[in-house]
């Protein structure tokens, strides 16, 4: 599986209104993929409080689709999903990450409890919770440069989105997309041809993550729809030489599972 799955960042579940959000990269254990759904079934329900509270733009769980990517990582490592929260500033990101510590996590669990009291017992969401399902997390933090309108409504479980992770290779690379890219997307956005597409760079990541990606470019589609792509000369020729600007790996394609936004 490809480096660069990991170098991604959040999305529509309030991307559209947040400008930083922190990504998780999660590879489960043997087995453990029943388990680890029904604990972010769970943990919805409070990030539905928290988005509710203002404390965050929007939170998913998406499934990868290792299709199309090349043998860059070990196998033990391939992620199964991606947890995004976004957020709309750097100061409430850190907020809430500070609030997930050992006392902040019995809060979480209170919380949830109350959501679903009735529905699940208290001793069986304490025993969900406790199986052991990450083999490993990767977290990058991503910040927005440019993006479209988000058409369409929001998104729903089941529907797709597709990640281009790419690598800076001159210092003026960010202005190919927000000087030209993003008005030719927002073109197609406004002819219904596309329905999203935004751009992202990566400004932090822990130290187990893969450094090789700098952006990110994601897009959501219209099924029968294509891009209508500029012909003219001028535009040709950025087409050539943004490849001398940045290094582009295969796509990676997302399935919503949980969403709230």
């Amino acid at each position: 599986m490809k480096k660069i799955l990991l170098s991604v960042l959040f999305l529509c579940s309030g991307i559209a209104n947040g400008q930083y959000a922190s990504t998780i990269f999660v590879t489960l254990n043997d087995g453990m993929e029943q388990a680890y759904l029904d604990i972010e079934m769970l943990w919805q329900a409070y990030h539905e409080e928290t988005v509710k509270q203002g404390l965050k733009s929007g939170w998913s769980v998406w499934k990868i689709d290792p299709a199309g990517y090349d043998d860059k990582i070990e196998a033990s490592r391939t992620p199964d999903y991606l947890i995004i929260e976004s957020y709309p500033t750097m100061e409430a990101m850190e907020k809430q990450n500070a609030s997930y510590t050992t006392e902040g996590f019995e809060a979480i669990v209170n919380t949830i409890k109350r959501k679903f009291r009735g529905k699940i017992s208290s001793r069986k969401i304490d025993r969900m919770l406790a199986k052991d399902v990450n083999k490993e997390r990767r977290t990058y933090v991503h910040q927005m440069l440019a993006q479209t309108p988000f058409t369409g409504g929001d998104l729903k479980p089941g529907e797709k989105m597709v990640l281009a992770p790419m690598q800076q290779l001159k210092d003026d690379y960010e202005q190919y997309e927000t000087a030209f890219y993003q008005k030719v997307f927002a073109n197609n956005v406004m002819k219904g041809n596309h329905r999203w597409w935004a751009f992202t760079k990566i400004i932090d990541r822990s130290e187990n993550a893969i450094n090789n990606t700098t952006h990110a470019a994601w897009n959501i589609g219209i099924e029968g729809k294509s891009m209508d792509m500029p012909q003219d000369f001028a535009s040709q020729k950025i087409f050539e030489i943004t490849s001398e600007a940045r290094k582009m790996y295969n796509p990676i394609t997302l399935e919503l599972v949980y969403t709230v936004q």
